[in-house]
Formats: structure tokens, sequence, C-alpha cells
């Protein structure tokens, strides 16, 4: 559609059937960034975690691919640029649709800078050792910034192509990476999978392994990013839930055998210093590699940009089926003529710049890291925990005769349970500042959107009743 069309923005659609299966699964790859969530964010774990890391990583695997699979039940009937918001206004209303998509916004908005903070001191660093030139990390995340804006402006098809390539690269150095640390380690043990060897001794272990769980399911947030692009996959009723469980069990796969080579390869003797290394995977991989742990470096970066271009996807996809049904401002429905919300794409990047620069200023961009990863999590627990409440209404309402004991209350019930735990140890204790920060913030991010929903009722209740349009109504089955 072009950029001087006089249709109204809210009735524009995403040029549709362009990306198949390996775009689509490989959007919610890079959107996990597996090699920068390798060596920051399960990293972040192991102040609680200790050397139960692989235990950690193995139950948040369990929670994901139950979500994963009730998400699937969901975009089954319901392949829409709306993701959540869609699932779950036409599950439990518009109301708590909106609230959810919301929620997601919030999550989605700070995966950008959150990865930000990853690409400028890591291209500064990388850059400073070998050409002696150093520009500054918030240089760096500027350029970065840049190079996901036209990534992502200019056609999905442009982005998920990238995508693929990038995610293949971090994937296949971190693995080899891995293998090296086993083979050479003299640490390897069963006694990672007990829950006595975190580094909080609480309910046997398991406080430590909880609380450390925040972190770890930051690693895997983002295997359902590839929602959003419902409109522009091929039979996306298939292809989109597809590519959600494979990204969540291969993944989950993938993680459970680095966090074992991570800790085995650092020594589960020595885990109480591994969170003093600004960069451990570095370090292991300078033992074991020598000069060539340079590709170590650029498979992170290639990971942070491969996320932060995926998370623009998946951010502007959610504010433009939002913009569409007037839920937010229209002019995030409009698209350009590459047909891709080329309004909600430069907003995204205006928060990502923004938010980047404010935590790394204010905190350091290692604690601010730490800190917009706390503040995203808690969003992202609270949408799959309402969407795992959605999957029985949805198919008792809508598609009873299908419904299933198994598939559709225990598949999605068991996430439920075990996050609410997750959930609660966030909260008890409250980590120290700036990490004690993360849960107001949210809580004030609800209630603005609490009073939005409220004010839209009151003064334009078409709107909240518009997002049951937000799905696509004859998607290829």
């Amino acid at each position: 559609m072009s950029t001087e069309t006089s249709s109204p923005p809210e009735q524009g659609q995403l040029r549709a059937n362009t990306i198949g299966l390996p775009g689509v699964l490989f959007q919610s790859i890079t959107t996990m960034a597996p090699a920068s969530a390798v060596a920051f964010s399960l990293g972040a774990a192991i102040p609680f975690t200790g050397s139960a890391l692989p235990l950690a990583v193995i139950i948040a695997l369990i929670v994901c691919c139950f979500i994963a699979l009730s998400i699937g039940s969901l975009a089954k009937y319901l392949p829409s640029a709306g993701g959540y918001f869609t699932y779950v206004s036409e599950s439990l209303g518009m109301p708590l649709g909106w609230l959810t998509g919301w929620m997601f916004d919030l999550a989605y908005l700070l995966i950008v800078p959150f990865q930000l903070l990853v690409l400028g001191p890591v291209a500064d660093s990388f850059v400073g050792s070998v050409f002696n030139l150093h520009l500054g990390w918030p240089v760096w995340a500027l350029i970065f910034a840049a190079i996901v804006f036209g990534l992502t402006f200019f056609g999905i098809k442009i982005s998920a192509d990238t995508g693929i390539v990038l995610g293949v690269i971090e994937i296949v150095v971190f693995t080899l990476l891995s293998i090296w640390l086993i083979a050479t380690s003299n640490n390897n043990t069963l006694a990672v999978f007990n829950p006595a060897s975190s580094l909080q001794s609480g309910l046997g272990g398991w406080q430590g392994v909880f609380f450390g769980m925040i972190f770890v399911l930051l690693a895997f947030a983002g295997f359902e990013s590839s929602a959003p692009l419902a409109e522009e996959a091929r039979n996306p009723r298939r292809t989109v839930p597809r590519a959600i469980v494979l990204a969540a069990i291969c993944i989950g796969i993938f993680y459970v055998f680095c966090s074992y080579a991570g800790v085995v390869g650092w020594g589960p003797a020595k885990i109480g210093a591994y969170s003093g290394d600004p960069d451990p995977w570095g370090t292991m991989a300078t033992r074991v590699w020598g000069p060539f742990h340079i590709i170590v470096i650029l498979a992170i970066l290639n990971s942070a940009l491969g996320n932060a271009n995926a998370g623009v996807n998946a951010a502007s996809r959610m504010l433009y089926a939002m913009g569409r049904t007037r839920s937010l401002p229209p002019i995030l429905a409009h698209l350009n003529k590459a047909s891709v919300p080329d309004v909600a794409i430069i907003f995204t990047t205006i928060v990502a710049v923004i938010f980047s620069l404010l935590p790394g200023f204010a905190y350091g961009t290692t604690t601010g890291f730490a800190f917009l990863g706390a503040v995203l999590t808690l969003p992202i627990i609270l949408v799959y925990l309402a969407t795992c409440i959605s999957v029985p209404f949805f198919y008792l309402r809508r598609h009873r005769e299908e419904f299933n004991v198994l598939r559709h209350v225990i598949v999605p019930g068991i996430p439920f349970l075990i996050l609410l735990v997750v959930l609660y140890f966030q909260f008890s204790p409250l980590p120290a500042a700036p990490l004690n920060l993360a849960g107001p913030i949210v809580g004030i991010w609800l209630l603005i959107g609490i009073a939005i929903i409220f004010l839209q009722t009151r003064r334009s209740p078409d709107a909240l009743q518009a997002s049951s349009k937000a799905y696509v109504e004859d998607a290829e089955i």
C-alpha cells in the first residue's frame, strides 16, 4: 500500500503470504537471541541458581513448551498481527485483551533498548581492541539502532531472511564452543541438576532456582514472537503454531546444553566467581580457543542484532493491530510502500534509543541491562498467565466440540501454576536497587492501561469492541 493512499490507516492490511515456516521460525529464534541469552541472561541467573542453572533451564523449557502448545491452540483459530491482544480479547473479553496487548507492548518495546545495551559496549570494546578506535558505547548503540531500522522499514522479507542467517550463525558458534568446553572439562557432573547446588539454601535450594528463573525466562522470552507475523505468513494457522512450538523446543534444548557447558566449563566449585567476570563466556572461549575467541564476540553481536531486528518486527505489529482498531492512535496502523507499519517502526526505534541511553548513563550498561531485563520479564510473565487462562475459556465458548481437558486445561494449567511461584519469588524477598524498581514500574504501566480502558469505555466504547476485528477472518487453513 502506498503512503499516499486515501484509505483510513486502520483499514490497511499487511502484505500476506510473503514468508514461509523458516522465516517465521527464525523470527521467534532471533527474538530469543540464543547467543546473547546464553552469554548474558542465563549468566544473570547464576548468583541465585549457582551450579543448578541447568535445572532451572529444564524447568523453564517445560513451562515454555506448554505455553507454546497453548499459544498454538489459540493461533490455530486466531492468526493475527495482534497476537496476545487478539487471543485474550476473543477468550476473556476486549478489556482484558487490550490490557494484555498493553503489557506485551511494554515488554517488546524494551527488547530493542535491552539489546542495544549489549551491542553498544560489546562493539565498542571489540573495535577498540582490534582497531584501536574508541567511539563510545552510545555511538555504537545509535549505529545499530539505525541498522535495525533499515532492516525492518523496507519490508518483512528482508528482515525475515536476515533473521535466518543471523540465527544460524550464532547457534552454530555457541554449539561448537559448548562441545569444546564439555570435552575439555574435568568437572562433568549430574549435580548441576540438583537444587541443592543453588547459591540460596532456602527450601532445599529451590528458592535460588525459582528466584533465578526470571532471568532464565528472559532468555526464553520471544519464542512466541512469530505470532504477530501471522498476517504475513503462508498458511498462518499451521505455520505460526509450528514455529512457536519448534522455537521453544529447539532453543530450549540448546539452552540446557549451553548452560551445562558453561557451568562445568567454568567449574562448579568456582561458580560463585562467575558473575564477577564481565565476560565469562569470552574468558572460557579464550582458554579453549585462544585468539579465535573473537568468533564468540562476533556471535554475541550477531545475536543481539538479530534480537533487536525481531523485536522491532513484533512490537510494531502489535502497535499496528491496536492502531488498526483505534485502541491506540490510528496513525500507528499506517503502512508504507513496502506494506510494513512505518509509523509504528519509527516509534519503536525512538523508544529504543531513549531507553537504552537513559539507563545506560544512569546505572552503567551492565546494571542497565539487568534492570531492563527485570522490567520487561515481569509483563511477559503476566501475558503468559493471561494466555494460559484464555485457552479453556476460548474452547468452551467458541469450539466446545473440540474441548479436551488434557490439552485445554492441564497443558495451560501447569505453566500457570509454575509461573505464579516464579512471580512470588520476584517480590519475596525484594532484589537490590535498581532491580527493586521493576515491580513498581510495571505496576504503574498496568494502572495506566486500566485508566485508558476506563476512559475508552466511557468515551468511545466502539474502540474496544473493534478489538475483535484484529484477526484475519479468511486466513488460509
